[in-house]
């Protein structure tokens, strides 16, 4: 038996354990129906990663031998997937993607597909506490896709787990690369804030307690959102407007920089960037948070959650908190044993160390 068809064998066989325990798990009263999700989710993950060993990484050639997708980041995976072609199983990429995970989230949703502009994309959805207390704290949420897909629908898991802490949870979507290029999609970024500016309270929450996260992708832009006040002003706002930032596990935090960088999968990054921002080298620049930082300004804090598994993330994380600390702002960086998709996951999960972290950063513990 070849090492393929071995690998496929028990892939297989771990793939039937996973969909037997879930059915099996359907009849235990106790446990909640997004922790069945959770489990066979991460039973699949760890079904795909046991067929990498052996036949190397499976649909993209073997080209990045037994190293699980998710570990690789934003930049280095599925790269044909956010160029339109599917996959079959968007999971891969982040675990709340999936249509059961989608399902679960979004029949939690107060409001749904609510319109910030006239694009299509230029849409959000709402998830309010069952109380409002009218002095809540809020979360604007931007997807991750490497600057080409994503959807906020993808996470409406988050959207019910910070909500049932009293938040107001927002999910954004926004105009997508190649259909547009920079500075559309920050532009939504800050117009989606606008909107959650102006209608907070419409939902029982604070307007002067809006923090923005964002994963991967939608990490870099909230970051840029926080750190070039440009975009803000352009809506009558400013970066004072923001009372936090949360990033997750982006490693696009100096463009210049990731655009240059020697090797083939950065040759992958350098062409995501290229898609969406174009290789002007004063382009590149605005749109890479870290070189925003100017001493004399006042930034918002940052809690800043970067995967231990890419040596990408934890150097931009390193160099970012450096700068950040040297104009005098506020930052916290978290190193998490997770891979870039998990650490999503994660902060959707009242479980873990990630949720916990991220719930007393915006509750000011």
């Amino acid at each position: 038996m070849n090492n393929i068809t071995r690998s496929m064998l028990i892939l297989f066989v771990i793939m039937l354990v996973a969909e037997v325990s879930a059915s099996a798990q359907d009849q235990q009263p106790d446990q909640s129906r997004r922790e069945r999700v959770i489990q066979f989710l991460k039973a699949r993950r760890q079904a795909q990663g046991a067929a990498g060993n052996g036949a190397g990484l499976m649909g993209a050639g073997g080209r990045f031998g037994n190293q699980r997708i998710n570990d690789l980041g934003p930049e280095r995976s599925g790269v044909g997937m956010r160029q339109g072609q599917s996959s079959g199983d968007e999971s891969l990429l982040d675990p709340d993607a999936s249509a059961e995970a989608r399902k679960i989230g979004n029949s939690n949703a107060t409001a749904r597909d609510v319109a910030y502009g006239s694009d299509p994309l230029q849409k959000l959805d709402v998830y309010a506490p069952a109380k409002g207390t009218a002095t809540g704290p809020v979360i604007l949420f931007a997807h991750g896709g490497g600057w080409k897909r994503g959807d906020k629908k993808q996470h409406g898991l988050k959207g019910a787990a910070y909500s049932n802490h009293g938040i107001l949870f927002i999910s954004t979507n926004y105009r997508l690369a190649p259909q547009v290029m920079h500075p559309k999609e920050i532009e939504d970024i800050a117009s989606a804030f606008a909107w959650v500016k102006a209608h907070a309270s419409d939902y029982g929450a604070d307007p002067n307690k809006i923090y923005v996260m964002g994963h991967s992708a939608g990490a870099h832009l909230v970051d840029l959102l926080a750190t070039n006040e440009k975009f803000l002003k352009e809506k009558g706002l400013k970066l004072s407007d923001v009372k936090g930032c949360i990033s997750l596990d982006t490693a696009s935090l100096d463009l210049t920089e990731r655009a240059s960088l020697p090797g083939p999968a950065s040759k992958m990054v350098a062409d995501m960037i290229k898609t969406a921002f174009g290789t002007d080298p004063k382009v590149l620049a605005e749109a890479s948070p870290l070189l925003q930082l100017q001493k004399g300004k006042t930034y918002p804090s940052f809690l800043m959650i970067c995967s231990g598994n890419r040596r990408d993330s934890l150097a931009a994380h390193k160099e970012f908190e450096k700068a950040v600390h040297g104009v005098g702002g506020g930052v916290t960086t978290k190193v998490v044993p997770l891979n870039h998709g998990e650490i999503s996951q994660a902060a959707g999960n009242e479980k873990t160390e990630v949720f916990s972290q991220i719930l007393s950063f915006v509750e000011g513990k």
